[in-house]
């Protein structure tokens, strides 16, 4: 190997493929990053993969001849992030066991893996490619609701749906349920369930203008652009019917509300218990939250404006779900409380629902009857 190439673009490259390779595999080669030369077309080609998602990027360089060598991913970020000048430098004699990287003054000398020591990841040939943007937004959205550890695949998963009225999202943990509507431009008519960590890792990697070719084996799944490959796979369940649950809610009440304020106003009094329950009061036009802890407790209050029913009486939830959602939405929504306490927003590009929990409020055990004995007899 013999190449010159853009440090700073290297740099980036590397430091996604670090974010996939995992560090605590039994087998040493995968926690690193393959390196291929194709000197024929002066590219660069790097892969990583963790066996669940595999990533696949691009460069371009200068080469004079075809190589190929893995290289531990998170000691290749901290060299090439500290070298000086534009350009490194990576060149090794045929088969030697050290790669040298130097630019300027500095060099490292560093032990490499051979091709054959890297798993052997089979990145599918995808046709039908259908188009899709905006997906940090989309896992923003709905990666949150996802419960990761859950025994039911299907609650570790996001739906994602291809369709002609564009892209949308559906992420559940079996407590709240949130469905988001994504870019219209983006079309198709097929939908896929992909592990919650798969998709907050792509959308690690990319902005919402970004614009992917998608498409799907059954198995995996492939977002492309170019000079960018990521593939994920994919979990074979039938998803809840998302659209049926949200529309059979029939809300006591609705308020107009800013999920900013929202969001600060239960940000203020969640710090004395970040890790329990929060009641949501409602008097007319006014919202109220109240957390209690073992240190004390706190009270803060916005103004809402009602929009259907009466906006009345005191409900509970947990602090971390609902935290979690307002942070994944924006603008102005609808406010709801249907029966048993479930709780409703709904936004321009998301629609969300949270089940109640009981209040803190210990009940009085009731008092125990006592049994009155009967009277002794007197001895005559």
């Amino acid at each position: 190997m013999n190449i010159t190439i853009n440090r700073a673009e290297l740099l980036h490259a590397v430091k996604r493929a670090a974010a996939i390779a995992p560090t605590d595999s039994p087998l040493e080669s995968l926690k690193g990053v393959l390196l291929e030369v194709d000197a024929a077309n002066k590219a660069l080609i790097l892969t990583a993969t963790n066996l669940e998602v595999a990533l696949r990027q691009k460069l371009v360089c200068t080469a004079q001849e075809d190589d190929s060598l893995v290289i531990n991913a998170r000691l290749l970020v901290g060299m090439l992030d500290k070298l000086p000048g534009e350009t490194v430098e990576l060149n090794r004699n045929p088969d030697a066991r050290q790669l040298k990287i130097w630019s300027g003054a500095s060099q490292y000398n560093i032990s490499v893996w051979e091709r054959s020591n890297y798993p052997k990841e089979e990145i599918p040939a995808v046709t039908n490619l259908v188009r899709a943007s905006g997906i940090p937004s989309m896992a923003k959205r709905t990666v949150f609701a996802t419960d990761e550890k859950n025994e039911k695949p299907m609650l570790k998963c996001v739906h994602l749906q291809f369709t002609q009225d564009g892209l949308r999202a559906a992420g559940s943990d079996g407590h709240c349920v949130v469905t988001a509507k994504g870019d219209n431009k983006s079309t198709g008519d097929f939908s896929i369930l992909i592990p919650a960590p798969s998709l907050g890792r792509l959308a690690q990697m990319c902005e919402d203008k970004d614009e992917f070719r998608v498409g799907t084996t059954g198995k995996k799944v492939v977002f492309v652009r170019e000079g960018f490959l990521f593939s994920a796979r994919l979990i074979e369940d039938k998803y809840i019917d998302t659209e049926f649950l949200t529309s059979s809610l029939k809300s006591h009440f609705t308020v107009l509300t800013d999920v900013t304020e929202l969001r600060k106003c239960l940000d203020s009094v969640s710090c004395v218990e970040p890790d329990g329950k929060v009641r949501m009061t409602f008097d007319g036009m006014t919202l109220s939250f109240q957390c209690a802890g073992v240190h004390g407790s706190a009270n803060d209050a916005i103004s809402v404006a009602p929009l259907t029913g009466m906006p009345q009486g005191e409900y509970w939830y947990l602090v971390k779900q609902l935290s979690s959602c307002l942070r994944s939405l924006s603008g102005t929504a609808t406010l709801g409380v249907a029966a048993g306490g479930i709780l409703t927003l709904n936004t321009e590009n998301a629609f969300y629902m949270q089940t109640g929990v009981r209040s803190n409020v210990v009940q009085p055990a009731p008092k125990k009857k006592v049994k009155k004995l009967p009277a002794t007899k007197k001895a005559a």
